[in-house]
């Protein structure tokens, strides 16, 4: 994808002129953890676009709906963040939500996520000629799984360590080089690397939900050696309890020498398992 981008935000501290990231800054602290649903107005684009799990909206009033859901659900949410890249147009973030679920008799959870962001820093769509000045799009995963096993056992998981200085980080250019590498492992089916972290693994022993035998893409975004990408896994039941399924998965890694060699991947296991039931039904 292109890193192309149009004008200079003022404060940007990389050789590449950054206007996604103060986006995604209003994201995190005016919306998600400012609570505050007026910030989308002037941060999201009306035909804002999300697809999270098997869960898709074109409309920014119909995301913000379902969100607002969700905070009401968990009045003190908060949003961590560990990790962002940026290329000046697009972005992506390695986050932990945590709070208190109002219907979980006050059981709190702490549960990580990947998102995706694309803004229309080199369209100029508003008339002003800059552009910049909303998202778009994104793509996300979150772990739902390690969510509802903390609220059903009434133990949060420890929330990892924050970003020094998230809305800091230089922009780089995207790399075709690093985004080729991810993609073939992508389409390998993701096989495992020692310093890529899946989903819950450090805090929890119930694995993976799929062994896969393959992969595609929907996006892919890079900063320099690091990149955030989107898709799915196909496979069968990694218990082998039989069935085949189709899992959305969400990863934020680092290339180094031609290999993956470190981050995370967020499945929406919660919903390959229901389908491995139904699978299984159906056979």
């Amino acid at each position: 994808m292109s890193a192309e981008v149009a004008g200079v935000e003022k404060g940007s501290v990389g050789a590449v002129p950054d206007r996604v990231l103060p986006l995604v800054r209003r994201w995190t602290v005016s919306w998600l953890n400012g609570h505050d649903p007026a910030a989308c107005e002037d941060l999201l684009a009306e035909d804002y676009r999300l697809r999270i799990g098997t869960f898709e909206v074109d409309r920014r009033d119909d995301y913000v709906e379902a969100t607002v859901g969700q905070l009401a659900q968990f009045p003190g949410l908060v949003l961590t963040v560990h990790d962002v890249l940026t290329n000046g147009r697009q972005a992506a973030v390695h986050f932990t939500e945590h709070g208190v679920s109002l219907r979980h008799d006050g059981n709190a959870a702490a549960w990580t996520g990947v998102v995706l962001f694309d803004s229309d820093s080199d369209s100029g769509v508003r008339g002003n000629g800059a552009g910049g000045d909303r998202l778009t799009r994104a793509w996300a995963e979150e772990d739902y799984a390690a969510r509802r096993r903390q609220l059903a056992s009434g133990t949060p998981d420890p929330v990892g360590s924050p970003a020094v200085a998230p809305w800091d980080t230089p922009a780089e250019p995207a790399d075709p080089t690093a985004e080729s590498v991810v993609l073939a492992w992508l389409e390998a089916g993701l096989p495992a690397v020692e310093g890529v972290v899946w989903d819950d693994a450090d805090l929890d022993d119930a694995g993976p939900a799929l062994t896969a035998h393959g992969g595609e893409v929907d996006v892919v975004v890079s900063a320099g050696s690091r990149v955030a990408f989107h898709g799915r896994l196909a496979g069968a039941a990694a218990d082998g309890s039989g069935g085949s399924a189709v899992m959305d998965v969400a990863g934020f890694v680092t290339v180094v020498d031609g290999k993956v060699a470190s981050g995370v991947v967020v499945s929406d296991r919660l919903a390959a398992r229901s389908a491995l039931k139904k699978s299984r039904q159906a056979d």
